[in-house]
């Protein structure tokens, strides 16, 4: 197939396609009309010879050929795109770049909205998109520059990768006033185990930090579990209405409480070993001076120094500068 007999737009439909699942969406993200998708569809398909993506309940699905093609050309695509920002400078007054984070729904109800109020007021155009992934997802993705930077309590996702500690998280305990223990500033160990609890367990790191931590305080299995959730969403009122606690990083919990008078949340009754909170990102993109941006500014919002030992902070480096996963 020769190269030149190829539109080179009908592969931004392509992983358009690919990523949304849907002619629709696809469209919306490319500023076209289903008709002008589904055209450009019908042409991929005549010239690859295969239908690349089948109409199901769960939307467009790739075919193995799709599937094969899905790699090479999101790598093409971001190469392109980081030919055409060389040697340009980022406008944030002028940009209407869509920048993509990997967040879970921890970060996305504790960060995002700060982010967005300041990016906003300073680049009005610019758009944001969360996704919540697998590490294995989030490093093929920023790879591939569909993912600009991953916000979280990751594990260093390779030497590919730089790394940048923004603040250290711990775990609090979450409780409604009118509950029995709400009039407490601190409770005891077995006070928190013979309540009934929420068990908050999202995809992520996040909740194997707090496993751990409740393997080592001896409570994992003594806990008496009456919900377990994936979500955040409508916990804050499932725990106002009821005597249940819910253990959750400390941000999470301030965020909950800042939404609700009838919250109030005590320190853990156990010792939780603070677990940092890093954005990274694909070294591809360390110059690229819109990931650049985007970078200072979560940077700016979000860094505090490390109330860790000297030690530890020694350890760690100066914790302002990022670093490489791998150190050589």
């Amino acid at each position: 197939m020769n190269i030149n007999s190829i539109d080179l737009n009908l592969f931004l439909v392509f992983q358009a396609i690919y990523a949304t699942r849907s002619v629709t969406l696809a469209g919306d993200r490319l500023g076209m009309t289903q008709s002008a998708v589904s055209n450009a569809l019908k042409r991929m398909r005549e010239r690859f010879n295969d239908a690349l993506f089948v109409r199901s309940a769960d939307g467009m699905v790739p075919t193995p050929v799709a599937e094969r093609l899905v790699a090479p050309i999101e790598e093409g695509i971001a190469c392109l795109m980081q030919a055409v920002d060389q040697g340009r400078t980022f406008e944030p007054e002028t940009t209407n770049r869509i920048f993509r984070i990997a967040v879970n729904d921890i970060g996305q109800l504790v960060m995002m909205p700060e982010l967005l109020s300041v990016a906003r007021g300073i680049a009005p155009g610019v758009r944001f998109e969360t996704v919540d992934v697998s590490v294995a997802d989030a490093r093929q993705r920023m790879l591939h520059g569909q993912i600009d930077i991953a916000l979280g309590s990751w594990e260093p996702m390779g030497p590919a990768f730089y790394q940048q500690r923004l603040f250290d998280e711990t775990f609090v305990v979450l409780m409604s006033k009118a509950s029995r223990l709400g009039s407490r500033e601190r409770i005891e160990l077995g006070d928190y185990l013979a309540a009934e609890h929420i068990a908050y367990r999202p995809h992520g790191t996040t909740d194997t930090q707090l496993q751990q931590t409740l393997d080592r305080a001896g409570a994992l299995d003594q806990r008496r579990v009456v919900l377990t959730a994936a979500h955040s969403l409508g916990l804050s009122a499932i725990v106002a209405a009821s005597g249940l606690l819910l253990t959750v990083p400390a941000r999470l919990a301030k965020a909950m409480v800042a939404s609700r008078g009838d919250l109030h949340a005590v320190d853990a009754p156990f010792e939780v070993a603070p677990f940092e909170i890093r954005q990274q990102w694909h070294e591809r993109f360390h110059r690229d001076s819109g990931n650049r941006w985007l970078r200072e500014l979560v940077f700016g919002l979000f860094h505090e120094r490390s109330r860790r030992t000297p030690e530890a902070q020694g350890a760690e480096g100066a914790g302002s500068e990022p670093l490489r996963t791998d150190p050589a």
